[in-house]
Parts: structure tokens; sequence; C-alpha cells
């Protein structure tokens, strides 16, 4: 049956976060006793599908069970373990889609184990990818999807086999390449959004250091990506399009919104979430232009407001609680 609304695809990672909180890590064959003890639901792929699913419908909505302006699909994997099932209804009662998400035999869910020190904030990571990394290298997009979105915490082979789907039947790709690894040149044509952040940006253009990035953004342009977006952090966000390139005009840079910062976990995600949002509703209507600079406004004031609440999901916004600028 077909959606009367635009369907972002989101192929990505669902991992299981176990965290504790503690004074001090143990030493070696040292047993402490934690000051607290969490369990949540995350991956980039995960906390990127539920922004999308967030900021396209009002908490209302969401309580009522009514759609919202885009369809959201997540698609991935998990195992066979206790956390699957909670898990794909966490995600159900944020409006997601997941019929596409499979639940393999004799595969654990992917886990990060974290032990956070509470008076410095360093966290150090234990990640284990269990289904994730055994997501087939098949085609995974369902033939009415307007967007899809990646990240890079599933096997490569399987990013590159969707990218190829969609790009030949015309769906608008984002790809977000975190964590940041070297990709194939002709991963970056046609490529029409490329969101990455500081290091991804210099890791990826091979401009290590960069002074200026206009520089950056000229690799990526020649490469064959339509729209750059690198986020700076408390700089705001830069971005450049091929089309503006061409014309020989300057870049854009927002400046981030002056909020008190709690916790940056998902401030991230947030952004691509909103901006995937605004992409898909341009794909509605053939007279829907997309309008970056309007999508980079509402993904930066979205990506504000996470940064003022604690956790990761938890924090993602519904588009009700985006103020404007």
């Amino acid at each position: 049956m077909t959606s009367p609304h635009p369907i972002i695809s989101v192929v990505g990672s669902l991992n299981v976060d176990l965290v504790t909180r503690t004074a001090r890590v143990p030493e070696a064959g040292e047993t402490l006793t934690s000051e607290s003890f969490d369990i949540g639901f995350g991956g980039k792929g995960a906390n990127q599908a539920v922004a999308c699913a967030r900021l396209s419908r009002t908490q209302e909505q969401a309580r009522r069970g009514e759609p919202g302006k885009v369809e959201v699909r997540m698609v991935g994997a998990v195992g066979d373990d206790p956390f699957a099932d909670d898990f794909l209804k966490s995600l159900q009662k944020d409006g997601l889609n997941t019929a596409k998400v499979q639940k393999l035999p004799n595969q654990k869910t992917g886990v990060a184990v974290i032990i956070v020190e509470s008076h410095t904030g360093e966290n150090r990571i234990l990640f284990s990818p269990g289904a994730n990394y055994a997501v087939p290298a098949t085609n995974l997009l369902q033939d009415d999807t307007s967007v899809v979105l990646f990240q890079l915490e599933l096997p490569m082979e399987v990013v590159l086999c969707n990218m190829k789907v969609a790009r030949e039947r015309g769906v608008q790709i984002i790809l977000n390449p975190a964590p940041a690894v070297s990709l194939p040149d002709d991963a970056y044509q046609g490529l029409d959004h490329l969101i990455v952040n500081e290091t991804e940006a210099a890791m990826l253009s091979g401009i290590s250091n960069p002074t200026s990035w206009n520089d950056v953004a000229t690799v990526f342009v020649r490469r064959g990506v339509r729209n750059v977006i690198i986020t700076l952090g408390a700089e705001g966000v830069y971005y450049q399009t091929a089309q503006r390139y061409a014309r020989s005009q300057a870049a854009k840079v927002l400046p981030a919104r002056k909020v008190k910062v709690v916790d940056t976990t998902a401030a991230g995600d947030t952004f691509v979430g909103a901006y995937a949002v605004a992409v898909a509703q341009s794909t509605a209507t053939s007279s829907s232009a997309f309008e970056i600079d309007a999508a980079i406004e509402l993904a930066n004031c979205a990506a504000s407001e996470t940064v003022q609440k604690k956790g990761a999901q938890s924090a993602i916004p519904w588009i009700d609680e985006v103020r404007g600028p």
C-alpha cells in the first residue's frame, strides 16, 4: 500500500546503550560500586530515525497515533535476544515503521557498554556490533522511498550497495559518514547531501588542519556532491552547494544559537534528522523546491533544543518543541 506521505528510509545501526556512572574507573582486578546504571536505545541509525520521526510530528499527534508529515522507516537488524522487542517497541512508540528491521537468529543486538566518570564527564566505550554487522549487502529499500539516509555503522558493502540502488531509482540520498572511513570516489558522484562534522570533513577531504572550509567544500563538490554541510559545533554550520559554487557564489555560515549547553550527545543526529525531514517534504510534490537555507535553519534550531537536555534519544525534541530563530 502506497503511503500518502513522503518516506524516509534510515538504513543504519541499532545499539543498546548500557551506561554506568562512577566516580572513577576501577583498576585492574578492582571492584567498585557505581553511582548509577541505565539502559538506553541508540546507534546513529536509530537516533537519526527517531529524530526524523519526532521532527515530522507533534507530541499530540504521536500520543494519538496519528501520522506526521513524513513516514519514517527504520532499516537494519537486531538479534533474537531479550533487548530486541523492547527496542522495537520504543521505536514504534516514536512513530517509526519497523517492518524493515530484521530480527536475525543466533545474533545479539548491538551493544555499547559505556563507563562515564561522573566528575569529568569522560567516557570509555566498548562497542559490540552484533546484528548490525550481519545485515546483508542486498537491496533493503522499498520502491516508494523518497529519501534514504545513511551513516557508516553498518558494513560498508551494505551502504554502498543501497546507495547504488537509491541512485538508480532517483531517490534523494543523504550521507552522514560517521564514523569517518575512506569512501570510494563513486560514492560521492551524484550524492545529493553530505553532512559531516569538522573532524569528518578534514579526514574525508584529505585536508588535515584545514584553514578554510571553502577548500574542503570544493573537494567534495568536485567529487560530485550537490550539497555540502559541515557542522562546526559552537561555531555554527557551514554549507555550500554545487549550484552556488558553479556560479562563484560564496558559501554560507549560520551561527550556532546561544543556549545553555547541558549535553551534546545527540545534537548531530538531531541536526541530520531535521535536515532529512526538510528534504523529504520537498519531494512531496513536483512544485516543492528544496530550500537549503530553510533546512539548515530548522536543523540548527532542533539541535539547539537537544543540547539543553541530558541523554541521547530522550533529548531529541518533537517538532512543536522547536523554537524558531
